[in-house]
């Protein structure tokens, strides 16, 4: 007897109710390309479903045939009871002949920046859909010469290996190619001795490719037969599985590609703010940048980001690919867009000229639709010690003699700091009230420079109430003149803009004078 005569003598034994309602569901569930007619005799109706269970098995549509199992074994339980199972249905303990060929040659993955399958260890077997009995499917391989002297290659940029033997495995649902790394719910790996559980093997809740392949290296025998078995439990859908020898890129290498082939160059993205500029339908405010990695919270020293992404804010390339490394999950850390290919990433060389000529202590900055970017300080104080210790450090070393020995500081005639101890009294208290500490923003400068920024140094800041002193070393200060006068406020805030639109070098800076008159006419 043929499949879809077993089929059809079976689904008969079916009502002409329950029939009609495992059609109802299969249009709801399934959804085939054309509704299933659910009127018509009891021969039509059971020819209809027999035609459709017929089309699901030459495409191979296991996934449609689990559901189509499970709603005939709802609707009609009491008379009919199918099995769907490594590629067979099962009807009453007879085997429907296996559709799905299992005779596969090769797979293909979603390609990854980090791992290369160069070669296949052994044969590819498909795992069958389990229920609540347990289910297993073993492999085993042995090295050649070639893959053991693979495996002893030394890596030059860091400690990993870059060749490793790593364990596949895919939903399959027919197709064998952009198959994404997804292992059973339930299920764990044992390598010779060895047992990779399966919270290991677990993806994100509903995101298939966000685990990666277990490394099998140091768990392999180098001279021996390595026996692999994956057991699982509780699986819809059946899966195909197979070991490879893979090559790794380390992140180190990625960035430098980076770096080479795939850079927006300052131009570009001043010219994709004008577009945006353009645009009548967009109006663009000014934009703030941390230089902040938003996932390490640390300064960006490789700024990427995807090209799909709109805005400006770039993250560190070296934390994110690690990250990436470690669990796939490729989604913007700052929009969270999904980031197709790692190829979408490009360096922005807007805003590595824009790090380059910020202090380390700032920690973000604001571009204007034109693209003039100015500094937000909101820790002038840093700046101020980082001044100060760079003064120091220079008049220590033109303080040597010519034999190199700097001698005492009375032979060099340098004389030291007067410590000094500012007492605090009430009207210090109601100055400090009444003052506002606003953000500090630095003079202008243009992104092209390349030398050091020079911070102005603003007031140093008055004591807080409740404290008591405070000790500073002040050179030449002039205790006198420590009290501030009412009268006579601090000047206020400078800013500091970075001119990234500027193509020049040669442009210099006039440093702005701290009169009142200018911090008045600046208010």
């Amino acid at each position: 007897m043929s499949v879809i005569q077993l089929l059809q003598t079976d689904l008969k034994r079916a009502t002409v109710k329950e029939l009609v309602e495992c059609l109802k569901e299969i249009n709801d569930t399934i959804n085939p390309p054309h509704k299933l007619t659910l009127s018509g005799r009891k021969d039509e109706v059971v020819q209809r479903l027999t035609s459709f269970i017929r089309l699901l098995l030459e495409d191979n549509r296991h996934t449609s045939l689990v559901t189509l199992v499970r709603i005939v074994n709802e609707n009609a339980n009491k008379k009919l009871c199918w099995n769907y199972e490594d590629g067979e249905i099962t009807i009453n303990c007879s085997k429907v002949k296996r559709a799905v060929s299992t005779n596969i040659e090769q797979i293909d993955f979603v390609i990854s920046p980090f791992l290369k399958p160069l070669k296949r260890l052994t044969a590819i077997k498909i795992c069958p859909v389990a229920g609540q009995s347990r289910q297993s499917r073993s492999f085993s391989f042995t090295l050649s010469d070639e893959d053991r002297k693979l495996l002893q290659t030394q890596n030059t940029v860091d400690e990993r290996p870059p060749y490793q033997i790593r364990f596949y495995c895919a939903r399959y649902a027919g197709r064998t190619d952009k198959l994404e790394v997804e292992f059973p719910g339930i299920c764990e790996l044992k390598v010779n001795d060895n047992v990779i559980p399966g919270q290991t093997l677990r993806c994100l809740k509903g995101r298939p490719g966000t685990v990666n392949p277990p490394d099998l290296s140091i768990m392999s025998k180098k001279n021996a037969v390595n026996n692999l078995e994956l057991i699982y439990i509780n699986s819809s859908f059946p899966f195909i599985a197979s070991v490879y020898m893979v090559e790794r890129t380390p992140v180190q290498y990625l960035i430098d590609a980076m770096k080479t082939y795939r850079v927006y160059s300052k131009e570009h993205v001043l010219k994709q703010l004008q577009e945006v500029q353009e645009d009548a339908e967009i109006v663009m405010e000014s934009e703030t940048l941390s230089t902040k990695c938003p996932l390490a919270f640390t300064r960006i020293v490789t700024p990427i980001r995807s090209r799909s992404c709109n805005h400006l804010q770039c993250f560190d390339a070296f934390t994110f690919l690690t990250m990436n490394e470690q669990t796939p999950t490729w989604s913007c850390p700052v929009c969270y867009r999904p980031i197709k290919t790692w190829e979408d990433l490009i360096v922005d060389e807007f805003f590595t000229q824009m790090l380059a000529n910020t202090p380390l202590h700032i920690d973000s900055v604001r571009v204007e639709p034109t693209g003039v970017v100015t500094i937000i300080d909101e820790n002038p104080e840093l700046a101020r010690a980082a001044a100060a210790a760079a003064a120091v450090a220079v008049a220590a070393s033109t303080s040597k003699g010519t034999n190199g020995d700097p001698g005492s500081e009375e032979e060099r005639g340098v004389k030291r700091e007067t410590e000094v101890t500012i007492l605090l009294d009430d009207e210090d208290d109601e100055d400090e009230e009444e003052r506002e500490e606003g953000i500090v923003y630095a003079p202008p400068y243009h992104a092209t420079d390349t030398i050091d920024i020079p911070i102005t140094v603003a007031p140093e800041p008055i004591e807080r109430a409740g404290q008591s002193s405070l000790k500073r070393k002040l050179p030449q200060l002039d205790i006198t003149n420590s009290k501030r006068s009412k009268s006579n406020p601090p000047p206020l805030p400078i800013h500091k803009v970075i001119d990234l639109t500027s193509d020049t070098d040669d442009e210099e800076y006039d440093e702005p004078s701290h009169s009142p008159s200018t911090s008045s006419s600046r208010r």
